[in-house]
């Protein structure tokens, strides 16, 4: 790491830093940048990866030589396992140092964890589900609920919280219902919006993301990765709605594509829905952050 750097000047504005950044960038660096791993934390640096058939498998060696290059976010470093608060952000903290110190650039990493009704770690208040949110028709409440959660979220590291959902309910044997605000398009937009405002913050140094972008809860058979199977207009009116709403009304920092494609197109793919519209339409300046395995599942689907 080159202390006399540019990028690493603070009185140099951030879009000097980030061109500097990116010229001494290697592609296997850029590529680190924008993978997350989910790994168990420890204090003493031996971290472990989390080993399931959902996230796969990465053997401690491989997982080495990965993080040399660097990591743009750790996933639910204090949320994957029931740890005491304090011993986790140690944990962090040591993940923290080894990108600092050990890799060439010392870019250090972006902490995520799940916030929907509530910091999902250990100790942390623990609010109603989403469709009691929406229940109360209170947005000053809502704020006031996203406001608390930011506060325990920036106590511990976090840097992006998974949340809100913005999903607009339309089929009750959906098993994500109770995570949505209700059936109303505007109540959805209007609440999710000063959910937002209340976890960001007037610096925007808490990142919310908005999901699942979008018509996740409209899926055939409310299957949770089933084809959403409806015409443009019905997704705008309905379905995107929330979504302006909490871009151009909270500037929320990122968005979640949904797992489902739309006419054969995945959300997690589309230069409609990511770009088109989310950029260049509502002029949305965040950054979109893959469900998980998303991004894994085009790969899959390619390749099979």
């Amino acid at each position: 790491m080159n202390a006399d750097a540019a990028y690493m000047n603070p009185s140099l504005s951030p879009e000097a830093r980030a061109d500097d950044l990116l010229g001494r960038m290697t592609l296997d660096e850029k590529i680190a940048q924008l993978h997350a791993f989910w790994l168990l934390l420890s204090e003493d640096g031996n971290h472990r990866t989390r080993t399931d058939g959902f996230t796969g498998v990465t053997d401690p060696e491989e997982l080495r030589r990965m993080l040399a290059f660097g990591l743009g976010q750790i996933t639910r470093p204090l949320g994957s396992r029931a740890i005491e608060p304090k011993a986790g952000v140690r944990a962090l903290n040591r993940l923290q140092k080894t990108m600092l110190e050990e890799t060439r650039l010392g870019i250090p990493v972006m902490s995520h964890e799940e916030c929907l009704s509530g910091l999902m770690v250990r100790g942390a208040t623990l609010f109603p589900s989403s469709l009691a949110y929406g229940a109360t028709w209170n947005p000053d409440l809502i704020e006031a609920v996203g406001k608390a959660i930011g506060l325990e979220a920036r106590s511990v590291g976090c840097h992006q919280g998974l949340a809100p959902v913005l999903d607009v309910a339309r089929d009750g044997r959906w098993g994500r219902t109770e995570e949505t605000f209700g059936e109303d398009p505007y109540l959805v937009g209007v609440l999710a919006t000063r959910y937002v405002r209340g976890l960001q913050g007037e610096k925007r140094d808490l990142l919310a993301t908005l999901k699942h972008y979008a018509g996740h809860s409209a899926s055939e058979g409310a299957r949770n990765h089933a084809p959403v199977s409806m015409g443009w207009r019905e997704l705008n009116d309905t379905f995107l709605l929330p979504f302006e709403m909490a871009v151009k009304l909270a500037d929320a920092g990122s968005v979640m594509p949904a797992y489902h494609d739309i006419d054969g197109e995945p959300c997690h793919a589309s230069p409609h829905l990511l770009t088109e519209v989310l950029r260049e339409q509502w002029g949305f300046d965040g950054i979109v952050v893959a469900d998980y395995i998303g991004v894994s599942l085009l790969y899959k689907h390619h390749t099979t």
